[in-house]
């Protein structure tokens, strides 16, 4: 006993080891693209402010209007600005100093944190000590324009601004121009490469803990099966030996029962306990999909996209599993108050309308919008989210058709797909299955654990399931829960 708590408490360790681990990783892989798309964004204002500046000056050079003198000057402190940022973080300056620099070259104020962080952190690494050269470069073309400019002032303002000279600024311009551009395209060809290089490396220490904890439950789910196989055995053995002491042989059969059902919450708190980080799996997930599409990295898409879809399912599994639980060790009776039928399927459907999307397939719901209903919210959820789950699975450039009825003593509800159809065998099996209601048989079949929850819960409700292949393929699932007596919807 002790020894089975001690692996109990080892198996924890490890997984809030491990998903603590993904938590501050993904903190900072989240951390690390803010960074680096402030510093795109900044970039994006800095070329704009030289380039806004250049057409200004030239416009001044041929007009000497003031205004555009004015416009020159203000739209050149825009990159001025970063090169004081820089200058600030290389002499490493107070925080202040250096955020004042980048407001200057109008970089987002809830950005300057991260953008220090990233310099501060990554400066010494190759990819960004080569950003940060042609960020100097830029930085020093910008004086020379800054310089050029105020030359031509100067000249204006002396009268001494020939057209032979105009000619001459306008091809230092272009040829700083020229300079600029690859020195800005070169500052966020390594930005991103390092990025991406980054993100790499955290995708996959990413996986590494994401195959830790699923090993890791794999292994404790493996270990308490163990134990109940172990428990089964032990109880056997002590039937043989003590068959004439009934009294005793029912005490150690209520003691077994007891601890399945202990064994079953302490599933359930553990499953409960992974859904927060299989959320938080979920989202970055999601979020390095959104990034590596943007940079058209197929390989990294893939793998992210992956881990979400993946993620996704297993925390919707998990869920299913958590109120599964609740159902049979908290309240079967669970007292429902009344509540919309048609929101119910929407949320459904909205929940699966992208993964059907993806296999060209649509969802219609086609439930009336006042229909109410007061039977169980909980069971009816997961039953409507099985069926919908195996229809989006076996549906491919299709409808699926889901909706409810009610009359006076019971509620139907349908779900009819255009998909690849139950086989007649299937049908049978599971028709029969339900007509025999052996528990046993939910749990041992190989067909899979979605419709074996919905035969089982709806033997708690005590409704009907039946199964039909229409004449244009596909399958339709009819179910009907009958009201308890003297309830009334309104």
């Amino acid at each position: 006993m002790k020894q089975g708590k001690a692996n109990t408490i080892s198996f924890l360790i490890i997984i809030l080891t491990a998903c603590s681990m993904l938590i501050v990783i993904n903190f900072y892989t989240i951390k690390t693209l803010s960074a680096t798309r402030a510093y795109v964004n900044g970039e994006s204002h800095y070329s704009k402010g030289h380039n806004i500046a250049t057409r200004n000056l030239i416009n001044y050079i041929f007009t000497y209007k003031k205004e555009y003198w004015t416009k020159f000057k203000s739209n050149l402190d825009i990159p001025i600005g970063d090169a004081k940022a820089r200058m600030a973080l290389i002499k490493n300056l107070d925080t202040e100093t250096i955020k004042q620099g980048f407001r200057e070259g109008h970089n987002e104020e809830d950005d300057l944190n991260d953008m220090i962080w990233l310099f501060k952190n990554f400066k010494n690494y190759s990819f960004f000590k080569k950003a940060i050269i042609e960020w100097e470069s830029g930085d020093v073309l910008n004086i020379k324009l800054y310089q050029i400019g105020f030359d031509v002032k100067k000249k204006i303002d002396n009268n001494e601004l020939d057209y032979e000279t105009k000619i001459q600024i306008l091809e230092q311009l272009d040829e700083i121009n020229k300079k600029i551009s690859l020195k800005q395209d070169a500052f966020s060809r390594y930005l991103g490469e390092g990025t991406r290089q980054v993100n790499n490396y955290l995708l996959l220490v990413n996986i590494f803990f994401t195959f830790i904890i699923i090993g890791s439950i794999s292994f404790y789910y493996s270990a308490m099966l163990q134990k109940i196989i172990k428990s089964k055995q032990e109880l056997n053995q002590q039937k043989e030996q003590l068959e004439a002491i009934i009294n005793d042989l029912e005490k150690t059969k209520q003691d077994l029962s007891t601890e399945i059902v202990q064994h079953k919450k302490i599933i359930g708190t553990i499953s409960h306990d992974i859904r927060s980080p299989l959320k938080y799996i979920q989202l970055i997930a999601k979020h390095l999909c959104t990034n590596t599409k943007k940079t058209k990295n197929e390989v990294i898409f893939k793998y992210a996209n992956s881990i979400y879809k993946s993620s996704l399912q297993l925390y919707e599994f998990t869920k299913t599993l958590i109120e599964y639980s609740k159902i049979y060790i908290e309240d079967r009776d669970y007292d429902q108050k009344i509540y919309s039928v048609y929101d119910l399927i929407e949320d459904k459907k909205v929940f699966f309308e992208d993964i059907a999307a993806n296999n060209g397939t649509k969802i219609i719901n086609k439930t009336p919008l006042k229909l109410n209903s007061d039977i169980n919210i909980r069971i009816v959820s997961i039953i409507i989210h099985n069926l919908l789950d195996n229809a989006v699975k076996n549906t491919n450039s299709g409808t699926i058709e889901i909706g409810a009825q009610t009359d006076s003593d019971k509620i139907t509800y349908w779900v009819k797909d255009t998909g690849s159809g139950m086989s007649q065998d299937i049908i049978d099996y599971y028709t029969n299955l339900f007509k025999n209601r052996d528990a046993e048989k939910l749990i041992l079949s190989t067909y899979g654990i979605g419709l074996h929850l919905v035969l089982e819960l709806l033997i708690i409700l005590k409704g009907n399931i039946s199964f039909s292949n229409p004449t244009n393929g596909g399958t339709t699932v009819t179910i009907d829960i009958y009201f308890k007596p003297n309830k009334s919807l309104s």
